[in-house]
């Protein structure tokens, strides 16, 4: 578990995807995987991928930002 600084959501790394590597982010409280953070080969940087339709407030949504930015 890497904490990214919101009590809410964590980010799991999950190998390589793309030959990048790549991070699952968490709901802390239910362990479910809720999106991906991987390297997009057409951007040509990371992007969040969710599973299923999500909901975040704008913290989780700033965490996840300043995650992807630090990367």
């Amino acid at each position: 578990m890497i904490d990214i600084g919101n009590k809410y959501i964590h980010a799991e790394p999950i190998g390589n995807m793309k030959g990048k590597p790549a991070w699952a982010i968490v709901n802390t409280k239910g362990d479910n995987e809720i999106s991906c953070i991987n390297w997009n080969l057409s951007w040509k940087r990371y992007v969040m991928t969710t599973y299923d339709p999500v909901i975040f407030d704008v913290g989780c949504m700033k965490t996840i930002i300043n995650f992807i930015e630090g990367l």
